[in-house]
């Protein structure tokens, strides 16, 4: 390929790169409250278009002009997260966000405030390359540009026929799901509450990178168009006011998304360079920047996340269709810590009402403590059934009554153990399993001692007792159908209690 020589190159771009260095020059003169979208969505195409021309030339390669590559690529960033900013602080009015404790509206006029002073400072920066390398003298001034904001003083009437929801119900519940399901997804941006602000460079890209906000911006970026695909604009949205609130709080959470990836972008791809022996200054120190990112962009989204998840679950409840199913119970001690658990959070993450029904008992199924205490009541189903089974067999049946030395009863109890266990009436947990630490009482009979050895056993864990009983879940069918999924996949366990994995259904529950 042809080696082109310096003054070749600056009279090869000198015309491209006018409109950039002739608005980064004027936006020196502009006040903070001057800067408006149109000006910032000119630089930013400006340096998106110059950025790709040096590029082609291979200008990053090259120690003269990477300067000029690189502050270019800065302006493009910045330029870039200014407009969104302005974009959100315009359409923040008909997004009808919820009021959070912090004041979003504030925390956001002082953010454009700074980001203005970055890509102030980026500006003089590539202006002052321009004079060190001599690349255009002819500037236009700022007033050759039109950077007017139109003045929007009405509304058009609004007389299009409403599109009617074929299946408005199953619309708004896709939409709330799929976002309580993105909210777990989320947790990343739970990080800036655990770090304090000399800690958050250790955050990235570990915990925080440039591709893990930019697969989570991708996501609520899809749930917007879902909700302005099915949903803008039909009779569904008119006349549920909360379905309009729940997409502002999404384009929210996705504009702001879309800055904090591009800010970390520019933490991971250019602050090392200005860390460097180069003749540019850093428009931004690093701790500043991360505290920006940290503070702002990835702290109000995790918030109107948490503050969408309550509106999620009020449209769940809405439009729930009520249905019921019936399961086994957990083959592995009955509803003990994890099968409670996962049944839990599957209910409390769609924020619908479930009660489990065990005989004429109910339970309430978002409480782990409340399914608990229907392993009494299996138990006592498990040891009447085993008893059946114990006083039928005829090496008890027929001496049930009788008493016998320990070493004969242990004997005989541990024939009718091992006949149980190859009926598969009882599992044995424990590998080292014997009868050492029985003994009879005084006078005990036969039939006694056996099922007092059945009830001590199965309260130490070292058995437990085969059962076919089933559970009623009742409560919203999306939420059931989950439940279902897990009752068939062990409840999350397999027969001797070990951790298995849970279809991709249900992965919310693992995060």
């Amino acid at each position: 390929m042809q080696i082109i020589d310096n003054d070749a190159f600056k009279t090869s771009i000198a015309e491209d790169l006018r409109d950039l260095l002739s608005i980064s020059s004027g936006l020196g003169g502009v006040s903070p409250d001057e800067v408006n979208r149109p000006m910032l969505g000119r630089l930013y195409l400006e340096s998106s278009r110059c950025e790709e021309l040096l590029d082609a030339y291979g200008a990053q390669h090259n120690t003269l002009w990477s300067p000029l590559r690189k502050i270019t690529a800065v302006i493009k960033a910045f330029s870039k997260v200014g407009y969104s900013l302005l974009h959100i602080k315009n359409a923040a009015p008909s997004y009808n966000l919820v009021q959070l404790d912090e004041n979003f509206m504030e925390a956001t006029d002082n953010m454009i405030g700074s980001v203005y002073h970055i890509l102030e400072r980026a500006c003089q920066e590539i202006c002052k390359l321009n004079q060190t390398l001599e690349i255009n003298s002819d500037i236009n001034p700022m007033d050759n540009y039109r950077f007017g904001e139109n003045n929007v003083n009405g509304r058009l009437l609004a007389d299009r026929i409403r599109k009617a929801s074929e299946y408005p119900g199953k619309t708004a519940v896709y939409l709330a799901t799929s976002f309580l399901n993105l909210a777990e997804e989320s947790i990343l941006l739970k990080i800036y509450k655990k770090l304090n602000d000399d800690e958050y460079s250790s955050a990235i890209p570990e915990e925080v990178s440039e591709e893990k906000l930019r697969l989570l911006e991708n996501k609520f970026h899809n749930l917007q168009s879902l909700y302005d695909t099915y949903l803008s604009g039909s009779d569904v949205a008119q006349k549920d006011p909360s379905l309009p609130v729940l997409r502002g709080h999404i384009s929210v959470v996705y504009h702001l998304l879309e800055c904090a990836t591009n800010l970390t972008h520019y933490y991971e791809r250019h602050s090392l360079y200005f860390h460097e022996d180069t003749i540019l200054d850093a428009p931004v120190h690093d701790k500043e920047l991360l505290i920006h990112l940290m503070e702002y962009f990835i702290a109000f989204p995790e918030r109107y996340i948490l503050a969408s998840q309550k509106l999620c679950k009020g449209i769940l409840r809405h439009y729930a269709e009520m249905g019921e199913i019936e399961v086994p119970i957990p083959n592995y001690r009955g509803f003990h810590v994890r099968p409670s658990t996962l049944i839990a959070k599957i209910v409390v993450h769609y924020g619908s009402d479930v009660i489990m029904m065990l005989g004429s008992n109910e339970y309430n199924a978002s409480m782990p403590l409340e399914l608990f205490r229907a392993n009494e009541e299996i138990n006592q189903v498990k040891r009447k059934s085993v008893s059946e089974c114990l006083v039928s067999h005829k090496l008890i049946a027929q001496d049930i009554n009788a008493q016998y030395d320990t070493p004969l009863m242990k004997k005989i109890l541990r024939i009718v153990f091992l006949d149980l266990l190859e009926k598969q009436k009882i599992m044995i947990y424990d590998n080292n399993f014997s009868f050492d630490d029985l003994t009879p009482l005084d006078k005990e009979t036969l039939g006694e001692f056996s099922k007092r050895g059945i009830a001590l056993y199965l309260a130490m864990g070292k058995i437990d007792i085969v059962s076919d009983t089933t559970v009623t879940f009742k409560g919203d069918k999306r939420v059931l159908q989950d439940l279902e999924t897990l009752a068939h996949h062990g409840y999350g366990e397999d027969k001797f209690g070990n951790n298995i994995v849970l279809p991709t259904t249900l992965s919310y529950l693992r995060r």
